[in-house]
């Protein structure tokens, strides 16, 4: 349930602000609720893909992606996630998340997302591949780019982008027995 008040405070927060470049990072602050810490007294590891959830919206917002799919009908999906965590986050504790496009091809997205305490201090850091459907399929990051920024000139894919999906595809060939064909991943 928290959640859904923390998206209303993320939209609250982020509707009437300037739209900013596609390119720019959003900067955000948050606490560690008690709701967030597991057994062990900390932020729970699956918090922290929620907390990132959030702050793609508001990043989505911001730069002008969730008007372009509101227009379009379309949706967002995460591909995965990639995460390191590097210290912990106590109850209550506030902390910084920086949200940022480092890249695309014609499908995915790949943002990262940083987390920092009061000092600084890196806590995690996560890279998510994400896309936009339609009723059709997948959505070419050059339509959205299109409504957003037409301008805009992609980047040299980072060299992980292409590691990631040869290590995705290995991964379900030894757990499924198969190799994905990519149609339906």
């Amino acid at each position: 349930m928290n959640l859904y008040f923390r998206v209303l405070v993320a939209f609250l927060r982020n509707i009437l602000r300037p739209k900013m470049g596609y390119r720019e990072a959003l900067v955000s602050t948050h606490r560690v609720w008690l709701t967030d810490i597991d057994l062990f007294g900390h932020m729970n590891n699956g918090r922290y893909l929620q907390i990132m959830d959030v702050s793609r919206s508001a990043w989505m917002l911001r730069t002008g992606v969730a008007r372009a799919m509101l227009t379009n009908r379309w949706s967002a999906v995460i591909g995965g996630a990639v995460v390191r965590f590097r210290r912990t986050l106590r109850p209550l504790q506030v902390y910084r998340l920086e949200t940022r496009l480092l890249s695309w091809d014609e499908r995915w997205w790949f943002l990262q997302h940083r987390f920092f305490d009061r000092e600084g201090r890196p806590i995690a850091m996560a890279i998510a591949r994400c896309a936009l459907r339609d009723c059709n399929g997948w959505v070419h990051t050059n339509m959205v780019l299109g409504a957003v920024s037409p301008e805009a000139v992609p980047p040299v894919p980072p060299e992980f982008a292409e590691h990631w999906q040869a290590s995705e595809d290995a991964m379900w060939q030894m757990g499924c027995g198969y190799k994905p064909d990519g149609a339906d991943a």
